[in-house]
C-alpha cells in the first residue's frame, strides 16, 4: 500500500485547543513560545502564530472539540488523500480552517479524535527555534487506533515498545520522512499525551531549557535521549497542564525501513536515566 510518506507527505502543521482559561493559556503561548495573535473569522478561536508554529485557542463551551491539523504539500496531495479516505470508507467533512487557505478536510479517529489535513499558508514570526513536530496520545484501544492509521489514513510504522509477554506498549508513526509526526501509548485513559517542537540542535535544547527556568517553569520529564526516534529532549507543562516536548535531532527514517522493535523500560524511553512511564 502506498503511504503518506511515499505519495502524499504530511507534517503536523498547528494544533486547535479548547481551554476553560484561554486567557492565561495565551500569555503563556505569547511569553514562553513566541507566538503572536492574529485575526480569526470564527467567533471564540484565537489564532496564535510564530515562527513554524501555530495554536488556535477555543474556549471550553459546548461544540467546541481540539483537533491535530497536518499540512500536505498542495491541492493535489489533499485530494489524493481524501480519495484514500473515501476508498477507505472513512468519513470526512470540509472543514473552513483560518491556517489552512487551501483548503481541508476533518475527520475523527476510533476513539473520536479529531484530525485536519489542509495545504498550508507559510508561517511567519520571530522567536527561537522550534517547529511544531509531533503529537502523541495515551489510548485504551493501541491496536485499534494503530490499524487505523496505517491502513485506513496511511501512517507507517516506525517502533514499537514491546513487554516481556509481547504487548506492544507504544508505536511511532510516520507521516513524511521523520521517524514520527504521531505516537500513541497504551495506557488506562484516553487523552493528549504531549506535542512536541523540533529544534535545531542540542544548544537551542539549553537555550529552552535556561528561558522556562528563568521564567520558574520546571522541567518535568528529562533532559534526556529517546531510544526511538534518538532524538534529544525535555518536557514542561503550559498552565492547563498540557504536555511540551523540546526536542533536538529527531531520527529520519526511509519509505522502506523496517519497523524497529524495543524493550519496555526505562531505558527505552530515556537512554540517559529515569523516564515517565505511563500507565
Amino acid at each position: 500500500m502506498n503511504t503518506l510518506q511515499q505519495t502524499t507527505p504530511a507534517c503536523l502543521h498547528h494544533l486547535r485547543v479548547v481551554s476553560a482559561n484561554p486567557d492565561g493559556l495565551m500569555k503563556f503561548y505569547e511569553r514562553m513560545l513566541d507566538l503572536k495573535a492574529v485575526p480569526s473569522a470564527k467567533s471564540g478561536d484565537v489564532v496564535m502564530t510564530g515562527p513554524s508554529r501555530a495554536i488556535i485557542v477555543s474556549v471550553q463551551e459546548d461544540g467546541n472539540a481540539p483537533y491535530f491539523a497536518y499540512s500536505v504539500s498542495d491541492a493535489l496531495a489533499l485530494g489524493q488523500l481524501a480519495e484514500r479516505l473515501t476508498v477507505r470508507a472513512v468519513p470526512f467533512e470540509r472543514i473552513e480552517d483560518p491556517l489552512f487557505p487551501g483548503g481541508a478536510i476533518i475527520f475523527s479517529d476510533p476513539q473520536g479524535r479529531h484530525f485536519v489535513f489542509g495545504v498550508a499558508a507559510r508561517i511567519e514570526g520571530q522567536g527561537a527555534p522550534a517547529r511544531l513536530q509531533h503529537t502523541v496520545f495515551q489510548t485504551t484501544e493501541l491496536e485499534r487506533v494503530t490499524r487505523f492509521f496505517v491502513n485506513k489514513v496511511g501512517f507507517t510504522i516506525s517502533d514499537e515498545v514491546v513487554d516481556t509477554d509481547g504487548s506492544v506498549m507504544v508505536v511511532f508513526l510516520r507521516s513524511d520522512d521523520e521517524h514520527h509526526t504521531l505516537a500513541f501509548f497504551r495506557g488506562s485513559r484516553n487523552e493528549w499525551d504531549h506535542h512536541c517542537y523540533e529544534t535545531n540542535e542540542w544548544n537551542d535544547i539549553r537555550d529552552w531549557g535556561d528561558r522556562f527556568a528563568a521564567a520558574e517553569v520546571p522541567i518535568f520529564f528529562g533532559p534526556g535521549r529517546h531510544g526511538p526516534g534518538n532524538n534529544l529532549f525535555f518536557m514542561v507543562t503550559d498552565p492547563d497542564g498540557n504536555r511540551l516536548e523540546f526536542s533536538a535531532e529527531l531520527q529520519r527514517v526511509t519509505a522502506d525501513a523496517e519497523p524497529g522493535v524495543w524493550p519496555q523500560c526505562e531505558r527505552t524511553l530515556n537512554s540517559w536515566g529515569r523516564a515517565w512511564v505511563r500507565s
